[in-house]
């Protein structure tokens, strides 16, 4: 999406750049440079006014969607955006041991709101969902959007609730529909420790699905937000391993649990 906004920018310069020959003479130049940067931050603001737009409208219905490839494609784009206006890139390692032809459950570590960020935009699992928090579902733009993406509300003080979720989606990976994520942190580490506790039910979707488990260490990511603008971040990701599905259909969730939370503790 930054590519075509750019290339709107500079369509829109040439446009206006033609009729008022500002291509005449080498002094012109600054300007034309000039007027693609502002074209390009105007495309820029309209694009996020349709996002806040779509997203309002998307967001009136609070029920659950099956992932929509058009707005599976709007979120991953804006998400691109995002880092790229947040000065950040994001650097993957391992990615050859992702599953190509089977939906999966992937898991990481949490540190920051730029984990689901530089995980959709670069994890090449489509479609992938993930499970949040309800009260990310109300987000001004992201809300409706990743709601029609498919996404999946989980209220981990729910018991029952959390259960329905965890059933849908294993449901969801074993019908072939989509790969799903979820953070077995169930929130954001703002400790002192590498890890917070795993919450066991997390895992219950891989074994319920009897699908590949990928297990994601994220790093840096909690570093986006003190930097932005003018700091650049590169976040890692690393593809730790792969648990196939033979493995972790024979497994029961807390020995699942406490094998990735040592494989991704001795990632970071």
């Amino acid at each position: 999406m930054v590519y075509i906004l750019m290339a709107m920018g500079v369509l829109t310069a040439i446009g206006v750049a033609i009729p008022c020959h500002l291509y005449t003479q080498w002094y012109h130049i600054p300007a034309f440079l000039g007027m693609c940067v502002g074209f390009f931050i105007i495309w820029a603001a309209l694009y996020l006014l349709f996002a806040l737009i779509l997203g309002a409208i998307c967001n009136i219905k609070k029920v659950e969607y099956d992932p929509d490839p058009v707005f599976q494609w709007i979120a991953t784009e804006t998400m691109k955006y995002i880092l790229f206006f947040t000065n950040t890139s994001v650097k993957v390692e391992g990615i050859e041991k992702i599953p190509k032809d089977e939906k999966c459950l992937v898991v990481s570590n949490h540190l920051s709101n730029y984990d689901p960020i530089s995980i959709m935009t670069h994890i090449p699992l489509k479609p992938l969902i993930f499970i949040s928090k309800p009260e990310n579902f109300n987000l001004p733009v992201a809300g409706g959007i990743v709601r029609k993406a498919g996404f999946m509300a989980i209220d981990r003080d729910q018991v029952k609730n959390a259960i329905v979720t965890i059933n849908k989606a294993a449901d969801k990976i074993k019908n072939g529909q989509t790969s799903v994520f979820i953070f077995p942190e169930g929130t954001r580490n703002r400790t002192e420790e590498k890890l917070l506790e795993f919450k066991n039910g997390a895992f219950k979707i891989a074994t319920k699905a009897k699908c590949p488990l990928v297990v994601l260490a994220v790093k840096n990511t909690n570093l986006v937000k003190k930097r932005t603008p003018w700091r650049h971040t590169t976040v890692s990701l690393k593809v730790v391993d792969v648990i196939p599905a033979e493995r972790v259909a024979k497994m029961k969730t807390a020995e699942l649990s406490d094998e990735v939370r040592e494989k991704i503790l001795e990632a970071l």
